[in-house]
């Protein structure tokens, strides 16, 4: 793992004492505020420099001398030791950053290992370690552009030369707080201080920072592939794809119940991050990692480094890893001659579009090094992505992403069939039942479809084998669907609904009136198996299109293509975006005949419904000054407090209208989301509403009891005969019968009571408040919306904030957004949040780049877009369809619709727990 740092200025003396007043490999019993290195065990350093020779010599240092501190010191402080000459100009306020700190931190079985193995075996797992660290600094250098520099105006981005840093290898963590021993886990580990960069033309220079922070998921993953590959040419066994996303790897034969025991200080970082997010509604950044990690730093150890061996060793005998049971593990066979390419390029390609449609450089290369981990070295995997684009199994695309062949071809080919079926008359609608389906429709809701509707019916009802509906939030899709399904019906043909999430199928069954509907993975295993028909009299109506991903929208397409049946595709790809790759929905309407709905129906105020589409716009500022201006928008200093304060206003709205619905949402943490839940339920069990009997919910920081409002969270099957209740479906608890069975009502199409047992099924939360992807396609009369954390962004809040009828209130805070001013000021932030968007595209709303390397290894070379695009970190255009248009294909399209502008996705977040600045230390 690699977490990164910036030491700054203020800290150069001393962390510069921290680094160099170690000894050996027992560390950390010293004070880092002890600059004049007069501790206990202030001895000669371990450091060791990096860089060229020739670069060293020059700045007056010896290439593998240790780390004197007043060397280390002169460098934090930008001047060269031998002569002290600036070689780093500092900022425009005066200041500079000392250095950064790149730690590489080995896997905790590793660390166990090491501490229970004898002294010779123990070298072995440090010059494996030590390797990989040397390794990831030569690919830092050749790959990661560190360097900034203008030339004839412009601003570039260049590779180093050579970095200019010291090494300090360790063996141990911190204490933790309740260490009541004195004695630290064991942790190999090394700290790189990054001081300087040499040029290509032999200059120093500052590192950037932000590039070290980006390429930090790409660069541990190069570590791990190297140590694991080193490991096994010692003969140990690792354990490949462990961890978050199975990114990490452990060695095999070495108790678990004893890296456990050993991960306290890990632990309790991550514990300090959870509570971190529980609070603020976001994972905290780098710089508040560092303080978390610095505030929950226990006492330093005391004791002698043989002392502290010796405990090492008692423990792991307790656990059985005796030193020779350590040297046994080393006897396996070396596994590292001849890679697994084969398999390694199936499970790079696998990964690839296993949660997008197109992935950027940096996360291409670091999926790569995570796959190649136990059955190949960073380097082959390397060269493996070149043979891959060679070979035409991965394809570069504009703006800096990649896509593999196989989802690409999916995607035309999808693209194809729906442009090929724009003409044809599938299940043709005689104008009379339209007519009589509007006339009923019409006395069922109390008044006639709008224009705009009509036109809709008529387009998804007309000429095409698919047609396509965007229904923005609130404007009535269900009404078009109703009436449409009420026509095919009086035609005599079979209307079968679905969708990707069950409790949405049970939905557009209620309104739309369908013969059957259920889930897109159901029909399609049904389709496959024979007990589902379809032919040229079967319309199959896919609501919240949107949300499909490309394998099971493509899957439909095909299949009511070959038998001839009808499909629409109704959705909105402003709204919530597939799990998985997706964004072929919004090119399908530029396929098919399509009509969307603009005009919103749901929303009662005026001024409520333009600031609806001025946020699926991506205006804001403008919705949320509507907000504000009309006391809806409510801004506390910290998350908490706005938590409070919605909480307080649904209990008072919904006890003045008991009748009516109001529903909370989020978008943040499911810990958040449990919070909110129980602090609901007892503002309603402090006024009498539930009953005295509670019924346990395993993992759940609640009971249940009956009159609380639940939600499914995971399909719940029946006995024969009876549908199965949906993910997604609410329900009411109605008793607790004991303390692990209830009977509960079920809301939605199939309402009727179910008995379970929570230890059975424990798939179950508290519904009063929901996330926000939950709430897609909710309706209700009163919605609250606590938003501005980390997951923020134009789709989500566009959802959210679109659910109520006759109001809709906005909580967010001060703390959240990051600013203590002004409401305005915080009001501008959360505008921006807002305004980003994370939609999915298709790979094919892509231009492909044909000639483009896959990393560019040549000093100066100028990124081809804006810095923050070429690194993945600006947020995407998002360009939709034309609003209130209505069209037909002229013609079958050329497959490879490249006509959309798109710019990149912001570069997905990997673990911050373990890469982007916590120092398990």
């Amino acid at each position: 793992m690699q977490s990164t740092h910036k030491i700054a200025g203020k800290d150069a003396g001393p962390y510069s004492a921290y680094l160099t007043s170690e000894n050996g490999h027992v560390d950390y019993y010293v004070d880092p505020e002890d600059e004049t290195g007069d501790s206990p065990r202030s001895e000669k350093s371990n450091g060791t420099w990096h860089g060229n020779p020739n670069a060293l010599a020059s700045l007056g240092l010896t290439p593998g001398a240790h780390v004197q501190r007043d060397q280390l010191l002169a460098l934090m402080n930008g001047q060269a030791p031998g002569d002290g000459r600036e070689i780093r100009q500092a900022g425009g306020n005066g200041t500079r950053v000392a250095g950064i700190d790149a730690t590489f931190s080995a896997p905790k079985t590793i660390s166990a290992l090491w501490a229970a193995a004898s002294g010779e075996d123990r070298e072995r797992i440090e010059r494996a370690h030590n390797q990989a660290v040397a390794s990831t600094l030569t690919h830092v250098e050749q790959h990661v552009e560190l360097v900034r520099n203008r030339a004839v105006g412009q601003l570039k981005w260049q590779t180093a030369n050579s970095l200019v840093a010291a090494k300090f290898t360790h063996t141990s963590s911190r204490l933790t707080r309740d260490a009541k021993n004195g004695v630290p886990d064991p942790q190999l580990h090394t700290h790189v201080v990054i001081l300087a960069a040499e040029r290509h033309d032999g200059r120093f220079a500052a590192v950037d920072s932000r590039q070290l922070f980006l390429s930090a998921r790409e660069n541990g993953a190069w570590y791990r592939a190297e140590l694991a590959h080193n490991l096994q040419r010692e003969g140990l066994q690792v354990e490949r794809g462990t961890g978050k996303d199975s990114r990490y790897f452990e060695l095999t034969g070495v108790p678990a119940s004893l890296a456990e025991h050993w991960s306290s200080r890990s632990q309790q970082i991550q514990r300090a991050a959870r509570d971190f997010k529980d609070r603020y509604g976001r994972d905290p950044k780098a710089g508040e990692l560092k303080d978390l990690t610095t505030s929950t730093r226990g006492e330093k150890a005391t004791l002698p480094g043989a002392q502290i061996d010796a405990n090492w060793k008692t423990l792991a005998a307790e656990h059985g890893l005796t030193p020779d049971a350590a040297r046994d593990l080393f006897a396996g066979q070396d596994r590292t001659t001849v890679p697994d390419t084969k398999q390694l390029a199936r499970e790079i390609l696998d990964r690839v579009t296993q949660h997008s449609s197109t992935v950027s450089d940096r996360e291409l290369r670091a999926i790569a090094y995570e796959r190649a981990t136990g059955i190949a070295q960073s380097a082959q995997a390397h060269q493996l992505l070149a043979t891959l684009e060679r070979t035409g199994q991965l394809i570069a695309l504009q703006n800096g992403l990649w896509t593999t062949r196989e989802l690409r071809e999916r995607e035309q080919q999808t693209v194809t069939t729906i442009a090929q079926r724009a003409r044809e008359h599938a299940a043709p609608v005689d104008p009379a039942s339209l007519a009589q389906a509007e006339r009923e429709i019409a006395r069922e809701i109390g008044n006639p479809l709008s224009q705009e509707q009509r036109q809709a019916l008529h387009t998804i009802t007309g000429p095409g084998g698919v047609t396509a509906l965007i229904g923005q939030a609130g404007t009535g899709k269900g009404v078009v669907l109703h009436s449409a399904t009420h026509a095919w019906q009086q035609d005599g043909y079979q209307v079968i609904g679905t969708a990707i999430a069950g409790a949405t199928a049970e939905r557009l069954a209620a309104d739309a009136k369908t013969d059957q509907s259920l889930t897109t993975d159901s029909l399609l295993a049904r389709i496959e198996h024979g007990s589902i028909n379809l032919d040229k009299n079967t319309v199959v109506v896919m609501d919240e299109a949107g949300m499909a991903d490309t394998n099971r929208l493509s899957g439909l397409v095909q299949q009511t293509s070959i038998k001839e049946a009808k499909l629409v595709l109704a959705g909105d790809a402003a709204q919530l975006s597939p799990i998985g790759a997706g964004g072929l929905f919004a090119q399908a309407t530029e396929n098919a005949p399509t009509s969307e709905l603009t005009e919103i129906h749901r929303a009662q105020n005026s001024w409520e419904r333009e600031a609806w589409q001025q946020l699926r716009a991506g205006n804001a500022t403008h919705a949320l000054a509507q907000y504000d201006a009309h006391g809806q928008l409510h801004i506390t200093d910290t998350r908490e407090q706005a938590t409070e304060r919605m909480l307080a206003d649904w209990n008072e709205q919904r006890l003045q209208k008991p009748e009516g619905r109001t529903v909370m949402i989020t978008d943040a943490s499911n810990q958040e989301l449990d919070r909110i839940n129980t602090q609901a339920q007892q503002l309603r069990d402090r006024a009498g509403e539930l009953g005295n009997d509670r019924a346990n919910l395993p993992g759940a920081p609640y009971q249940l009891a009956a009159g609380d409002q639940i939600i499914f969270t995971k399909p719940l099957h029946q006995p024969a005969g009876q549908p199965r209740v949906e993910n997604g479906t609410l329900g009411t608890v109605k008793d607790v019968l004991d303390n692990n069975t209830l009977t509960v009502d079920t809301h939605g199409a199939h309402q009727r009571e179910i008995t379970l047992n929570t230890h059975e099924h424990k798939d179950l939360k508290l519904g009063y408040a929901q996330h926000v992807y939950k709430a897609q396609g909710l309706t209700a009369d009163k919605s609250l919306a606590l938003i501005g954390g980390w997951q923020t962004d134009r789709e989500r809040s566009y959802v959210a904030l679109t659910r109520g009828r006759e109001s809709t209130n906005i909580y967010t805070s001060r703390e959240n957004l990051g600013h203590q001013g002004l409401n305005e000021q915080a009001i501008e932030r959360l505008a921006d949040r807002i305004a980003q968007t994370n939609a999915q595209q298709a790979s094919i709303a892509h231009d492909t780049l044909h000639d483009r390397a896959l990393t560019t290894d040549t000093p100066g070379h100028q990124p081809e877009s804006a810095p923050e695009q070429q690194h993945g970190v600006g947020a995407a255009s998002h360009t939709g369809p034309d609003p209130s248009r209505t069209h037909t294909p002229e013609t079958s399209r050329d497959n490879n619709p490249e006509h959309q502008y798109a710019s990149p996705e912001a570069e997905q977040a990997s673990d911050p727990h373990l890469e982007h600045g916590i120092d398990m230390t």
